[in-house]
C-alpha cells in the first residue's frame, strides 16, 4: 500500500512517525505528505523529499492507493476526500466534523467508486470502538449508547470535583495543559460531542440527525456546588452524549447528566473517554481509553490502514437522516438549583408552580441562610415539556435572583 498523508499537524506527525520509524510495516509505505506550512518545526521531520504543498500531487498520483486526511474541518477536506475516492483511492480520516455533516454524500461516493473509507480515529481516539460496533457486534441490535466522548470537558468536571475549583479556574488549567483550545467553545458547549454522537448513531442504528438538530447543552453553568450536591445525593455529573431508539424513533442529545456513583461511567475521570453500549445479545459493554492525543489517535489511523491491507471494511448500514425526538418529549428526573431570596413563602411559590405543571417533588434541600440562598429540588420523573415552562415562570419571580439550573438524572 502506497500512502499519501494530507495534514501534518500533531496527529499527522504521530502517524508519520509510526509509519516511518516506530511501527514500520512492510505493507505500509508512506510516499508523500502534503501540508500548507513546511517551515514550522515538528517533533518528527522525515526527509524533505516526502513533502509537498500541493495536495493534488497526492490525489492525482496513480501510484498512491490510500489517502489519509488529517487536516480537519469541512472544506477543503471534503473536496479532497471526494476527489480521492473518485480517483480510485481508499480513504482514512479522523474528521468527525466532516463525517457528521456530510455522511451520506461521502458514503455514497465511496460506494459509487467501490472504494473503502475508514474512520476509527473520529470517535474515541485510540479506543477500538467503531470496529467493534460495525463488526464485533454485527449480530446485535444496539438499544442505546451513552458516551463520555470529550476529554476536555471530562477533565474540567473532574478537576472541579477534586480541587473544588470554579469552572473558569478548571478551564484555565485545562488550557494551560493543552487540553483546551484558546477558544474552548467547541468542547465545553458540547458541539464536539454532538459530532461524534452523530457518527455513533449512524453505525449503531442506521439513523442519524444533522448536528444542528441534536439537542446540545454544555457545561458552562455547572458549579462546584452542583458537583458537591450531586455527590451527597449519590451521583456524579458528566457531559454525556446519549443516543437510543425510543419506539422506532431516534432520541439523541448532549447535556450534563447526573449518574449514580456506582455506574461504570461515573468512575471515568480526567481526559479519558468511555462509551457504554447496550446490545441486545451480549448485554452492556463499556469501551474505555484515551480519547485524544498524538499516539492514541495515530494508533487508530494505523489500525485502519492495516484493516485496509487485510481487505476489512466497516459494516456501514444504510443510514437514514431523521428528525430526532424533540427534547420536550423526553422524560427524566431532574436536579434543579434556584438562587432565591431567603424569605417565607418562596419555597411554597416554587412548589406551587411545579405542581401547576404536574411536576412532583421527590426532595428539597436548603443548606444555607442569608440574603440569597441556593434551593435544590429533585423531582420525580417528568416531561421536559412540563419542566421548562415551569422553570421559566419561576425564574420571572422577583424572589429568584438568577436563571435556574436543571440537570437531567439518567438511570442508565
Amino acid at each position: 500500500m502506497k500512502i499519501g498523508l494530507i495534514g501534518y499537524g500533531t496527529i499527522g506527525c504521530g502517524v508519520a512517525h509510526l509509519l516511518l520509524e516506530k511501527r514500520k510495516h512492510q505493507d505500509l509505505q508512506l510516499v508523500k505528505i502534503a501540508d500548507i506550512d513546511l517551515e514550522r518545526e515538528r517533533d518528527f521531520m522525515p526527509e524533505r523529499g516526502l513533502f509537498t504543498k500541493d495536495v493534488q500531487k497526492i490525489i492525482n498520483d496513480p501510484q498512491i492507493d490510500t489517502v489519509i486526511e488529517l487536516m480537519g474541518g469541512i472544506e477543503p477536506a471534503k473536496s479532497y476526500i471526494l476527489s480521492a475516492l473518485t480517483n480510485g483511492k481508499d480513504v482514512v480520516t479522523a474528521n468527525k466534523a466532516l463525517l457528521s455533516s456530510c455522511w451520506k454524500e461521502i458514503m455514497e461516493k465511496a460506494d459509487l467508486h467501490k472504494r473503502r473509507i475508514r474512520f476509527e480515529a473520529s470517535v474515541g481516539g485510540g479506543i477500538p470502538l467503531l470496529s467493534a460496533i460495525s463488526s464485533g457486534l454485527g449480530a446485535n441490535n444496539i438499544e442505546a449508547v451513552y458516551g463520555i466522548i470529550n476529554g476536555t470537558t471530562n477533565y474540567i468536571l473532574t478537576r472541579m470535583e477534586k480541587t473544588k475549583e470554579s469552572f473558569s479556574d478548571a478551564l484555565a488549567a485545562a488550557q494551560k495543559k493543552g487540553y483546551a483550545e484558546a477558544d474552548p467553545s467547541f468542547d465545553i458547549d458540547g458541539i464536539d460531542t454532538a459530532h461524534k454522537l452523530a457518527i455513533l448513531s449512524s453505525l449503531c442504528f442506521g439513523k442519524t440527525s444533522a448536528v444542528s438538530s441534536i439537542y446540545t447543552e454544555g457545561i458552562r453553568r455547572i458549579t462546584h456546588f452542583d458537583i458537591s450536591c450531586a455527590a451527597e445525593l449519590g451521583y456524579s455529573i458528566k457531559l454525556l452524549g446519549i443516543s437510543r431508539i425510543d419506539k422506532d424513533r431516534l432520541s439523541i442529545r448532549v447535556h450534563p447528566t447526573m449518574l449514580k456513583k456506582e455506574h461504570l461511567l461515573s468512575s471515568v475521570s480526567d481526559v479519558y473517554n468511555a462509551v457504554y453500549i447496550k446490545p441486545d445479545l451480549t448485554g452492556p459493554l463499556l469501551f474505555f481509553g484515551k480519547g485524544a492525543g498524538r499516539y492514541p489517535t495515530a494508533s487508530a489511523v494505523y489500525s485502519d490502514l492495516l484493516a485496509l491491507v487485510r481487505q476489512e471494511e466497516f459494516c456501514i448500514p444504510e443510514t437514514e437522516a431523521v428528525e430526532p425526538v424533540d427534547i420536550t418529549e423526553i422524560t427524566s428526573k431532574y436536579y434543579i438549583r434556584f438562587q432565591a431570596e431567603d424569605k417565607p413563602g418562596v419555597l411554597a411559590m416554587i412548589s406551587g408552580v411545579l405542581a401547576e405543571h404536574n411536576v412532583s417533588i421527590a426532595s428539597c434541600i436548603q443548606k444555607e441562610r442569608g440574603k440569597t440562598v441556593p434551593i435544590i429540588i429533585i423531582t420525580h420523573e417528568a416531561k421536559e415539556g412540563a419542566i421548562s415552562p415551569a422553570l421559566s415562570k419561576i425564574d420571572k419571580s422577583p424572589f429568584i435572583k438568577e436563571e435556574s439550573l436543571k440537570i437531567r438524572i439518567e438511570e442508565v
